[in-house]
């Protein structure tokens, strides 16, 4: 095969894989992803305030940090285009927020609590998307009554 029909092989490829994604939401089904090989580093994340004596005028946002190793078992998705989103559920009294980096199989990101955020965009290529991500979680320490559980959790968006 030519290098020129190669090219526009992969290029007609490429263009039917993005209209698919691109026509995902229209008639996307979204379903819970098992995650239940994830492993957290540690079950309490302390929290500590950002500046040690917040005044008035100080910050008073506390933070905390945990490294998480995910194993989401998507073979019921398998070969088929795909949106997954990492979902914070909402927290009592105070707006968590967490962010994270990963080492490139997901997209980074950002999510308050009560709100879900793209972290996976294409097809599913194997039945176990493994990745090891660092959260950094942060709140306003004046509205934090008392220790919270972080439920975070994933979905999927597939076409039908």
């Amino acid at each position: 095969m030519s290098t020129h029909r190669a090219t526009t092989t992969a290029l007609r490829a490429g263009l039917l894989l993005a209209a698919a994604a691109a026509a995902l939401p229209a008639g996307a089904a979204t379903f819970r992803v098992d995650d239940t090989g994830t492993f957290v580093s540690q079950p309490v994340t302390p929290m500590r305030w950002r500046q040690l004596a917040p005044g008035r005028a100080g910050d008073h946002t506390v933070e905390g940090r945990l490294s998480v190793a995910l194993r989401l078992h998507l073979s019921p998705w398998l070969h088929r285009p795909a949106r997954i989103y990492l979902a914070l559920a909402p927290t009592d009294g105070e707006q968590l927020v967490a962010s994270w980096r990963t080492q490139g199989r997901l997209l980074g990101g950002t999510v308050r609590g009560g709100d879900r955020a793209l972290v996976f965009e294409g097809v599913v290529r194997e039945p176990f998307l493994q990745e090891s991500i660092v959260l950094d979680l942060t709140a306003d320490g004046r509205r934090l009554e008392r220790a919270q559980s972080l439920q975070f959790f994933f979905e999927i968006e597939v076409a039908p």
